[in-house]
């Protein structure tokens, strides 16, 4: 059985540090919001050496723009300018290339860039331009097609399934996945019902691919080849909420394809969803606060394995084990925006916050460990 809750009050006052240790701020899980990858570059040059050179900083530039893109809003960053050569150099920690193809006078490559999380952070702070970096666990795409008075998901052809399945946006604050189309996604779900936003059936789907959001973007083309116009209604079902819809549209674009239409539509279709996560979730370093919070734990590995992911969290500034037994962990954890956001990063990783009297809890999603403390004195 857990320890009492006037047990636990002892421990949060008790003078004896049992343990201490300092949770490194803004950690490497997030790491891969700050790489960018497939930068392609092509530039031309006198010399081989010359296009190499300048195609690099470009590609680094390119990178740049994406990497800001990918963590604030449009109209915060309209104000940004780019950073100089060497402010540029301080916030790339590597990169590396890859398919590279040189002649006498040109460089051809794909780009892999990695910044400086703290690097980069700063430079957006001391502009102030708000940003965020928390991570949304991953959303299901379900890509319905409508064309020539017919709707369509799982069959062939569905060209909209088909630019979900080559684009997509597994980095990002927003990770999209998309059905493999196979008989158990079949059977699970119909265009119909998706349309129609049978809960259940997308709820199934989603967690087959260990997604929680189900997003059905239903694109309908009209108009004749080469000038069609596709309108995009999107309906991103939460199950914590109501459900939020938006449209996209796009018309194919001269010299361009159908199928570069439908990239640029779902494009616009992850910026929104993107930006839309971003608004709940920009970080406000001016904001922020100190809780003493108590983690019922099972034993030292379940404790190790939520220490990781507090660890991965970008609101959490420090977090001080100040006491730990075999059954609870006494954390003091500083934290930057609001209680709310915290919770919603906790939240991400799987981990609830929760408040009894004057008292803090985190534990796991789905577990009751408090049932079997005591209320008593």
């Amino acid at each position: 059985m857990l320890t009492s809750l006037k047990n636990i009050k002892m421990l949060a006052s008790a003078a004896t540090v049992c343990a201490i240790l300092s949770l490194p701020v803004f950690p490497a899980m997030a790491q891969d919001i700050f790489t960018v990858t497939g930068v392609h570059v092509d530039e031309s040059a006198e010399t081989a050496a010359a296009a190499r050179e300048q195609a690099l900083k470009i590609g680094q530039r390119q990178a740049f723009e994406e990497v800001v893109a990918r963590l604030t809003l449009p109209e915060d960053r309209q104000s940004l300018a780019m950073p100089s050569a060497t402010e540029l150099n301080t916030m790339v920690s590597d990169f590396g290339v890859s398919n590279e193809k040189t002649s006498s006078v040109r460089y051809i490559a794909d780009m892999t860039v990695r910044f400086k999380d703290n690097e980069l952070r700063n430079y957006l702070r001391f502009r102030d331009i708000s940003f965020a970096e928390l991570q949304s666990k991953p959303v299901i795409m379900v890509p319905v097609y409508r064309a020539q008075g017919y709707v369509n998901l799982w069959d062939d052809p569905n060209p909209w399934r088909d630019v979900w399945a080559r684009n997509v946006a597994t980095s990002g604050l927003v990770p999209i996945k998309t059905p493999i189309g196979d008989l158990s996604d079949i059977s699970t779900i119909s265009a119909e019902q998706a349309e129609n936003g049978a809960m259940e059936s997308l709820a199934a789907l989603a967690k087959r691919y260990g997604a929680n959001v189900a997003v059905v973007a239903s694109a309908e083309v009209s108009g004749p080849a080469g000038g069609e116009t596709v309108n995009v209604t999107v309906t991103r079902y939460d199950p914590s909420g109501a459900p939020q819809i938006f449209g996209v549209r796009e018309q194919t674009r001269t010299g361009e394809t159908f199928d570069q239409t439908l990239v640029h539509a779902a494009k616009s279709v992850q910026e929104q969803l993107s930006d839309s996560w971003k608004r709940a979730n920009l970080i406000n370093f001016s904001t922020g606060g100190t809780l003493m919070v108590f983690v019922p734990i099972t034993g030292l590995q379940d404790w190790a394995q939520i220490e990781d992911k507090l660890t991965g969290l970008p609101v959490v500034r420090t977090a001080r084990v100040v006491a730990m037994s075999r059954r609870e962990v006494q954390l003091s954890l500083e934290f930057v925006g609001s209680s709310s956001q915290l919770q919603t990063a906790l939240s991400q990783q799987n981990l609830s916050l929760s408040r009894m009297g004057e008292l803090w809890f985190i534990q796991p999603v789905g577990t009751d460990r408090l049932q079997g403390l005591s209320l008593g004195g």
